[in-house]
């Protein structure tokens, strides 16, 4: 049976709810959020919807006893509304939330994977760790993964090709300090120095295109959920299956004792081996930048969200 829990009805919690529900990628699902009716109106709709598919879904809500036998803990808590008066904004309100559902998490005996989508990515999947107190390979976070697909979308766009046709990836910390490794970047096998489909391209125009994405869909929408979702399902699918995938994830990465979106494998397990490729000097000083900044921001946590005089 797969039984899955979310933490957090937003945009994302309910989009992906519906998707579970919709694809029948889940048995069972444990809803919680903060506010009641939100829960209690999330299950309503989904058993309307289930009425038109031959798949059924079991839906608990505001249930956290019933987590402890669920596979994945999905936690997209946050108000993506406050990006837009600070980078940072939902640091300590998210800390808070981890600080109210942590003990109510550890106290119904889950010992499933968790996989964090709230932001500050990197840093609330550190905290949220050390509070659950579960092994750091069972607790990521979706990290870059959304920041690397833009990069390869722009890549792809510059040189008239599919985005599948690129790899590479985004490191650091997302919406923080990024790290662009245009080491990593190739395109058909060729990197980025080279004239690729007839276009020389240019590193820091393609920052800024994938950037501009990100941009005019907080400026749209509001909020990120379609590209976030579809990633999450995409992972969601590996852990409750087999095989493995690639992808720069929020994981505690012992190189820089600090939890890092970096390139890793992960499988049914959670977390596999990071992928260690060989980046240039400024890169992996620039990794380092970043590493230092989430620490700073896992220091607030620890300290009660208040920030040092």
């Amino acid at each position: 049976m797969r039984k899955i829990g979310i933490i957090g009805l937003g945009h994302i919690g309910r989009l992906l709810a519906h998707t579970l529900v919709t694809t029948g990628k889940a048995d069972q699902l444990v809803l919680i959020d903060q506010d009641d009716e939100v829960a209690v109106g999330l299950k309503a709709d989904l058993e309307n919807a289930q009425t038109a598919l031959m798949s059924r879904t079991t839906i608990t809500i505001q249930d956290y006893a019933a987590l402890k036998d669920a596979d994945l803990l999905i936690t997209a808590f946050g108000d993506s509304q406050l990006l837009q008066e600070q980078q940072m904004a939902e640091l300590s309100r998210n800390g808070q939330t981890i600080d109210r559902i942590a003990p109510r998490v550890r106290q119904s005996g889950f010992s499933g994977i968790v996989f964090n989508i709230s932001d500050p990515n990197e840093a609330i999947t550190a905290y949220l760790q050390q509070q659950l107190a579960l092994p750091p390979k069972q607790v990521i976070g979706i990290g870059t993964t959304i920041d690397t697909m833009r990069m390869r979308q722009a890549v792809a766009k510059g040189a008239q090709v599919s985005s599948q046709n690129v790899s590479g990836f985004v490191y650091g910390q997302h919406n923080g300090e990024k790290v662009f490794a245009w080491s990593t970047v190739t395109v058909n096998g060729q990197n980025l120095e080279k004239v690729i489909n007839g276009y020389h391209l240019d590193q820091n125009k393609l920052r800024v295109n994938a950037d501009m994405d990100n941009w005019y869909t907080l400026k749209g929408l509001g909020y990120n959920a379609s590209a976030v979702v579809t990633w999450t399902l995409q992972i969601i699918s590996v852990i409750l299956g087999s095989g493995n995938l690639t992808v720069p994830l929020a994981i505690y990465q012992p190189q820089y004792e600090c939890y890092v979106s970096f390139p890793t494998l992960i499988n049914r397990h959670g977390q596999g081996n990071p992928i260690l490729l060989n980046l240039y000097p400024v890169e992996e000083a620039a990794v380092k930048t970043a590493t230092n900044a989430i620490q700073q921001q896992v220091t607030i946590l620890q300290q009660g969200g208040k920030e040092n005089d």
